[in-house]
């Protein structure tokens, strides 16, 4: 429609300059026409044709060119100035997958090629084949549509904007999706994006699991009226076990489409005992319970050699193993909390 106006407009133009040119009125040879003098034209030129012909061409220059996306158009439609067939663009910079290192196997940075990561099956894929380009936000190869269905076809849903792509799965031999392709807009190409550092994400899980350092138990206790007596045996636990004090405890971080579990636990607290023994416990210990008497801990004990007041400080190590987007990994951390107990002799009293 817009060519035949355009068309028409011409062929009146050039039909009135010749006739103007015979009765001696003098026309540009470039005349260069705004929407309002074509408008003042229609009035002074006779002819309801020929209004009808400035009015069509008006509407043609007032409808905008589609704004495709950004590519080279090889082939526009005549009519209506549709791109149908787009000129393959320059595949796209892909960095490598977040935690890749150059020579890894199978990592962008050493191969050769550039490696993507398919969130579908937690794994890594090419991201460029042939002429198909990984999209992380569709979650599978994609490239433009050729030729572009007509702005009739409803895949657009009524948009002239933007550019029709294929999304594909099933590009490789070793993807277990069947191969299908689906028409799918959008307003600039969907490939390229990498997605988050999973480790950022698995940081994010750690921080959702308020990790802290437990609770102290200790014999003798700790208060001002407390004293232990030397020659028996001092008794160290967590007195409140849970997951956020020894674990194990998981949770998960998105971003998106993207995900990364996390799974927290401790490895062993460290006992300083503030007079120069460090004792290693690998479970929690055992709570003191009076029917013991003078019995030492079965996991996690000491005894001291001398009187005084003592600062316990009770360290313990936390291992967080994380997997997602293709990456696994391990954190480490250590959270501490301190007790304070005084240490005496028995006092014999004689009458």
């Amino acid at each position: 429609m817009r060519g035949i106006a355009f068309a028409a407009a011409a062929l009146l133009w050039l039909h009135e300059r010749e006739r103007w040119n015979r009765s001696s009125v003098r026309v540009p040879k470039s005349p260069t026409w705004t929407k309002k003098d074509l408008l003042d034209k229609a009035i002074e030129w006779p002819g309801v044709a020929l209004v009808a012909a400035l009015l069509a061409l008006i509407f043609a220059l007032a409808a905008p060119d589609p704004a495709q996306a950004q590519a080279d158009c090889k082939k526009r439609n005549q009519w209506n100035g549709q791109c149908l067939i787009f000129a393959p663009p320059p595949p796209p910079d892909y960095p490598d997958p977040p935690g890749d290192q150059p020579g890894d196997p199978g990592g962008g940075g050493g191969s050769g090629q550039a490696q993507c990561v398919d969130p579908i099956l937690d794994r890594k894929v090419p991201c460029i084949v042939g002429d198909w380009y990984w999209s992380y936000s569709w979650m599978c190869w994609t490239k433009y549509a050729e030729p572009q269905p007509p702005w009739s076809d409803e895949v657009w849903g009524g948009r002239r904007d933007g550019a029709i792509f294929w999304c594909s799965r099933g590009v490789t031999l070793d993807d277990p999706f069947p191969p299908d392709t689906a028409a799918r807009w959008s307003a600039t190409p969907p490939w390229g994006a990498p997605p988050p550092d999973p480790e950022d994400l698995a940081r994010q899980a750690v921080e959702s699991m308020n990790l802290r350092a437990g609770e102290i138990g200790i014999v003798p206790e700790e208060g001002p009226d407390r004293v232990g007596l030397l020659g028996l045996p001092t008794w160290m636990w967590v007195a409140d076990v849970e997951g956020a004090t020894w674990g194990p405890i998981t949770r998960t971080a998105t971003s998106g489409p993207w995900s990364v579990t996390a799974t927290a636990k401790v490895d062993r607290i460290e006992w300083d005992m503030g007079d120069g023994t460090v004792v290693v416990c690998d479970t929690p210990g055992t709570p003191y319970e009076d029917r013991f008497q003078d019995l030492d801990s079965p996991d996690c004990g000491h005894r001291y050699q001398e009187q005084g007041r003592y600062t316990v400080t009770a360290t313990s190590y936390w291992v967080i193993e994380w997997a997602g987007i293709g990456q696994t990994g391990t954190i480490e951390m250590d959270l501490s909390r301190e007790a304070h107990i005084v240490m005496g002799e028995a006092q014999v009293i004689s009458q």
